[in-house]
């Protein structure tokens, strides 16, 4: 695979890479503990719990979140979801509000729909100084950086209300229902598309052998980088 295991400073990070960039994300999301409240899978078909049904709710307004995202696939599974975001083009004026830390104010242009562009080859990284061998102080000032770009600020505000619903239905107010940290691939090509999204879709059919699944010893700890090869 093209930049397989190149340019990366964590399992499911690329280095220096611009998560406010034009293109397609595979976002996947673990509920904290493995714990399997979002529903249940009966063969092969996923029946989703209260608490699945607020997750369901939120993934179809999560495209209301920025003009530039749209969510093009999704699943919920037991224990996680996963998720294709679509980001649009920007223009030049727009970069300097992705960084402003609010995704409700941030004002991108259009979206573009998933079939009105052909998803290009990684755009340019960011300029930090050694992106072949990056230092401590590279790494901490890109993930400094990487917080208020717009995937991770999308996938946060999703969590946030996710969260705060479940919470509020469950009587556990402040309990953590999400993994601190999500597992993201930088969607390089159509094709990697198609067989991303081939992959959300018979997700459930396929949960006996699913690497999330917890009665398979799954910690879902991987970097989804074989889910769907």
């Amino acid at each position: 695979m093209i930049y397989h295991n190149k340019y990366r400073i964590e399992p499911n990070r690329w280095q220096n890479w611009d998560y406010s960039a034009q293109g397609g994300y595979f976002i996947t999301m673990c509920i904290s503990d493995r714990e399997a409240i979002l529903g249940k899978i009966i063969d092969g078909k996923m029946y989703l719990s209260e608490y699945g049904e607020i997750v369901r709710n939120e993934f179809i307004q999560m495209g209301t979140y920025n003009k530039r995202a749209t969510v093009d696939e999704w699943v919920i599974m037991p224990n996680h979801v996963h998720c294709i975001i679509i980001l649009g083009a920007i223009d030049d004026g727009d970069v300097e509000k992705i960084h402003d830390g609010d995704v409700e104010k941030i004002h991108d242009g259009d979206v573009e729909k998933i079939h009105e562009f052909s998803l290009q080859p990684p755009a340019p990284f960011l300029p930090i100084s050694s992106s072949q061998h990056p230092t401590d102080i590279d790494i901490k000032q890109y993930r400094r950086i990487r917080r208020k770009m717009l995937i991770p600020l999308l996938e946060g505000k999703f969590k946030t209300l996710t969260s705060k619903q479940i919470n509020l239905l469950r009587k556990t107010p402040g309990r953590e229902t999400w993994q601190h940290d999500y597992y993201d691939h930088v969607i390089r090509n159509d094709h990697e598309h198609d067989r991303i999204q081939q992959y959300i879709i018979y997700n459930p059919a396929k949960w006996q052998d699913d690497t999330f699944n917890s009665e398979n010893g799954s910690k879902c700890n991987d970097d989804g980088e074989g889910l769907w090869y």
